[in-house]
């Protein structure tokens, strides 16, 4: 929850007047920040409480997901907005199956669909 705090600040703090509209890119950025802060919220919640093994684990954690993607209004946004569906797919996979560390490399490719 703190993180979606801090993030709203940030993107209050942006200045009021712009010159420039929001390029695209940026906009896939954001829409995807939306989606990604709630997720990892819930992602970290579910480890810390888990002390069962590894294979319930990644069970809880996937249905978790598949519930996530069902339910949660942001991706309809993100989608809606022209972004790859595919790179956020890839970077929720990501942090389902591995610890995580190495998942940035697909949130910083979220871009346009081709």
């Amino acid at each position: 929850m703190f993180k979606v705090l801090v993030f709203i600040l940030i993107i209050s703090l942006k200045p009021i007047f712009t010159f420039s509209k929001e390029t695209n890119s940026e906009l896939c950025y954001k829409r995807g920040v939306e989606i990604i802060l709630p997720y990892e919220y819930g992602i970290e919640n579910i480890k810390k409480k888990s002390h069962k093994s590894i294979d319930t684990l990644k069970t809880e954690l996937r249905n978790f997901k598949m519930k996530f993607e069902t339910t949660f209004f942001g991706i309809n946004l993100y989608e809606s907005s022209g972004c790859s569906k595919a790179r956020m797919s890839e970077y929720l996979d990501c942090l389902i199956e591995t610890d995580g560390k190495d998942c940035k490399i697909y949130y910083s490719q979220m871009r346009l669909v081709d």
